[in-house]
């Protein structure tokens, strides 16, 4: 008699739902698809703040991922593997996630399943399901038995029963959120693929929902909100000019997701919205850094490029920043291991060309006990010529270095056919004498001068070298720093964007 009430109130509830088949949730679509990596690691995972869909991007196939519960990835065999509460898939493509929003509840199944027509295993089987699958939430029943079972329905407006054990009732997020591995949380969907031996997560969403994790991470949201409109619309430029997927750090621009918005970097954006920089119609790739240093740099002088009209050396001494000036100290050995030399060699000079109009450094040439070299480079290959004791590179390429002069020796300059250059050491020199060329030895050498005879004896090389510079980055377009000034002093977004970049229009994209 039991069986007979479970099955008629069974099939009231089927007949009651296949007359709305079709899941009411909205898949996410982005008119401005912004691609950005967020994590990239052997093993990684992303926990959803709601029910996602699950593509297969080798065979397309539709799946769900349960919010609330890990789901990893790793590559197994050259695929990428999911696993999530106890089941596991492969896919030689790897996966995408797709965020849906609304209000509905899924059934999403841990386990293959069985869905029947009533509410006990030895009803008929209706469609069978596979772990990863789901379906929409009707109802729940609990049978004579104790069993609690589902009825649900499914994309295809199949209508069945199957047992709770086999899966997970589930809500769909109004705002759908995923965390990384890497601790922050991200609107949007995401893309989960191959990348060499590991496995890369891509976050996918809407531009201006992207800038909302970027601005703040380039500008501190407590800055005058005229900075943060130009930050926000040099950052749009910036990724619009960009083809394929992004880097989430300052390769590209430093992004941080969802978790770092905040409620005045978001309104710069929703105030500049569309809003771009156009040079003669063309798009402008938006350059911009910390601090100048007092003034920004001629782009065709710090990267060895065409120079361009919009990314000149302008003004910056309005700037304030804890980096207009800096000095840092480097060790010798570093030096001497960067020029390629052996540590045993000594170290006798170092000698800076400068190439920019600013005093921008672009060659260093190091001078030791076995010789001299070169090197010369723009303005990424300047600032890792000397590397600290941290093992961190110079913060911009506009510098002069100060060092102790070898002791034990005295002031020395060869006389040569064009003129005098000064010496620390004569080790490894000749001295042309009335019986021939003589090899000057080491240690302890005297030489006759107008002044009387001096010693070389004990010379030891640099001791100490010391790096004074000015700015932080490349310098090429707008200082932030020099932003954040400007709009202090009254300036507006519009004006600031015109001074960095010159000649420049600001129109909607």
């Amino acid at each position: 008699m039991k069986k007979k009430v479970i099955a008629i109130l069974s099939v009231a509830v089927l007949s009651l739902v296949s007359a709305n088949s079709a899941f009411a949730y909205k898949q996410e679509s982005y008119s401005k698809q912004i691609q950005v990596e967020v994590h990239n690691a052997s093993t990684t995972s992303l926990n959803l703040s709601g029910v996602y869909k699950l593509q297969n991007l080798t065979t397309n196939e539709m799946f769900f991922a349960l919010p609330n519960t890990p789901v990893t990835f790793s590559q197994v065999n050259g695929e990428v593997s999911i696993y999530q509460s106890g089941s596991s898939m492969f896919s030689a493509n790897g996966y995408a996630l797709h965020a849906i929003s609304g209000n509905e509840k899924i059934v999403v199944f841990t386990s293959d399943v069985d869905g029947k027509k009533g509410a006990t295993a030895d009803y008929e089987t209706v469609k069978s399901y596979t772990a990863f699958q789901g379906a929409n939430f009707v109802d729940e029943f609990t049978n004579a038995n104790g069993e609690t079972w589902y009825s649900i329905t499914d994309e295809l407006g199949a209508s069945s029963w199957v047992p709770a054990t086999s899966g997970r009732l589930a809500e769909v997020s109004s705002l759908p959120i995923g965390k990384a591995s890497n601790g922050n949380e991200y609107r949007g969907s995401f893309n989960v693929i191959k990348s060499g031996a590991t496995v890369q997560i891509v976050n996918r969403l809407d531009l201006e929902n992207y800038l909302k994790g970027v601005i703040p991470n380039e500008s501190p949201a407590s800055w005058h909100i005229e900075a943060l409109k130009a930050q926000t619309i040099a950052a749009r430029s910036y990724t619009l000019s960009k083809a394929g997927i992004l880097s989430s750090t300052t390769k590209d621009q430093m992004y941080k997701g969802y978790s770092s918005e905040h409620k005045n970097s978001n309104a710069a954006v929703e105030a500049t919205n569309d809003l771009v920089l156009r040079a003669n119609g063309k798009l402008v790739q938006a350059y911009y850094f910390s601090t100048s240093g007092g003034r920004t740099a001629n782009i065709g002088e710090v990267w060895n490029s065409a120079q361009v009209s919009h990314f000149v050396s302008v003004d910056d001494s309005i700037e304030q920043s804890p980096y207009k000036n800096w000095t840092v100290s480097i060790p010798t050995s570093n030096i001497l291991k960067k020029f390629g030399f052996s540590t045993t060699d000594t170290l006798l000079d170092i000698k800076l060309t400068k190439g920019g109009s600013n005093g921008e450094v672009t060659a260093v040439t190091a001078v030791t006990s076995s010789g001299e070299k070169t090197i010369t480079g723009n303005e990424t290959v300047m600032r890792n010529v000397f590397i600290d004791a941290n093992n961190a590179s110079l913060k911009s390429s506009w510098f002069d270095i100060s060092f102790t002069k070898p002791t034990g020796g005295t002031d020395l300059a060869i006389q040569g056919a064009n003129g005098s250059s000064e010496v620390t050491s004569l080790e490894g020199m000749s001295v042309q004498t009335a019986t021939g060329t003589v090899p000057i030895p080491g240690g302890s050498v005297k030489v006759q001068t107008n002044e009387g005879i001096i010693s070389t004896t004990g010379v030891t090389g640099v001791q100490t070298v010391t790096v004074n510079g000015k700015g932080y980055g490349h310098r090429i377009g707008m200082s932030q720093y020099g932003a954040k000034a400007r709009a202090e002093a009254g300036w507006t977004y519009d004006r600031i964007l015109k001074h960095y970049y010159q000649g420049t229009t600001i129109e909607k994209y």
